[in-house]
């Protein structure tokens, strides 16, 4: 009984020992990747950059339904402030014109912001744990959950470089899923733009069911958006935000 009772005693120190120990690693990799991002809105001010757009819609049956392809030039400043130039877009493998470009851009023109947990205004807003490491890719693995509920909150898992610090990917889905999708997940990749860790690729993969009657309609989405060709700093003016 006494054998019992020591090795409950030492198994449960040992456990704690561990907790104290990711405690202390996830406040050491929190404290890097802040910095690190706190010095990417510092020194980037406003950013031009080039978006290559995928967009298929396959059904039940596996056929596919709809597919999209566009390229725009996206404008941004200060995180929240977005607005994109569309220079081309095909869709079920007809070019549309400009006029038609603009017709289907403002009926689809989405207004979500996601509330990163690693921009500084949003940092208090969730809370972090640490998931463990990967040391052949050099990344270390938290997890991160918002507080509360709401538009634009996020939940989900980052990779961190071991190296630098830098976001490396995050996958997370939004709180306000409505119940229709399924299988829903939101994939962004970075990479290295000048000495900048940023967006590189976006990637969203869902599945839709919608009870119609008696039948269920069942469709399958996949979003792709790759990034190219930063540009920094260039002193963009609030009036092409509409300000």
């Amino acid at each position: 009984m006494k054998k019992y009772k020591l090795f409950i005693f030492i198994f449960g120190f040992g456990i704690l020992l561990n907790s104290w120990a990711n405690t202390d690693i996830l406040s050491n990799i929190l404290k890097g990747v802040f910095r690190q991002q706190d010095l990417i809105e510092e020194q980037i001010k406003d950013a031009i950059f080039l978006g290559r757009f995928y967009y298929v819609e396959i059904n039940a049956k596996g056929d596919t339904v709809k597919a999209i392809n566009s390229l725009r030039r996206i404008y941004s400043k200060d995180s929240d402030k977005q607005k994109s130039e569309y220079l081309e877009m095909t869709i079920d493998g007809k070019k549309l014109t400009e006029p038609q470009i603009k017709k289907h851009t403002k009926n689809n023109q989405s207004n979500e912001k996601f509330k990163s947990p690693f921009y500084k205004r949003f940092r208090n807003d969730y809370d972090f744990v640490y998931h463990g490491e990967d040391p052949n890719a050099k990344v270390w693995t938290i997890g991160f959950n918002p507080k509360q509920k709401g538009k634009g909150y996020m939940k989900g898992t980052a990779q961190i470089s071991q190296i630098d610090f830098s976001i490396k990917q995050i996958q997370f889905l939004p709180t306000d899923l409505p119940f229709v999708v399924k299988n829903f997940n939101i994939t962004l990749d970075y990479a290295k733009f000048g000495n900048y860790s940023l967006p590189s690729k976006f990637t969203l993969e869902m599945e839709i069911q919608v009870k119609v009657v008696l039948n269920l309609a069942h469709k399958f989405i996949k979003m792709q958006e790759i990034y190219s060709e930063y540009q920094f700093n260039n002193n963009l003016p609030d009036s092409i935000f509409g300000l």
